[in-house]
């Protein structure tokens, strides 16, 4: 077993009634909740490694709750798994987009010049007289 050191600190009367629901409910000691917080907090979880994070929150109506919720029961994961999956789709669909529009901004800036030259090599392969008038015109 790894060598042990004690940790301690008060905390809100609030959180500490919640941290003692928590344990009773898993059936685990003080030590054992501590613990797997820490390491959960600063070690890999399910394949990711621990970084750093922040909080988003939002407040909905009754009505849009009640959906997600119906939402989440039909697809069985956590409501934060759901969540993070949800914005993750519609932040890529976004960046897709962009990529999308700036590459046809970029083409469309080449357009230009690659246009003329098709146009001026379809006209003199097809004999088109009036290319060749131009050309006179300039000449004169």
């Amino acid at each position: 077993m790894a060598e042990m050191k004690n940790i301690c600190g008060k905390i809100p009367l609030e959180l500490h009634a919640k941290v003692r629901q928590e344990i009773e409910r898993r059936e685990i000691s003080t030590q054992q909740f501590i613990q797997q917080a820490i390491e959960e907090h600063f070690m890999e979880r399910k394949g990711e490694v621990s970084m750093a994070v922040r909080t988003l929150a939002v407040q909905v109506s009754e009505e849009l709750f009640a959906r997600f919720k119906t939402a989440l029961a039909k697809k069985g994961c956590k409501q934060k798994d759901f969540l993070i999956e949800i914005i993750e789709k519609a932040v890529e669909e976004i960046e897709k987009a962009e990529m999308a529009e700036t590459k046809e901004e970029a083409v469309m800036e080449e357009e230009p010049e690659g246009e003329e030259t098709q146009k001026e090599s379809e006209e003199e392969a097809s004999g088109n007289p009036t290319a060749d008038m131009e050309t006179e015109d300039i000449k004169e």
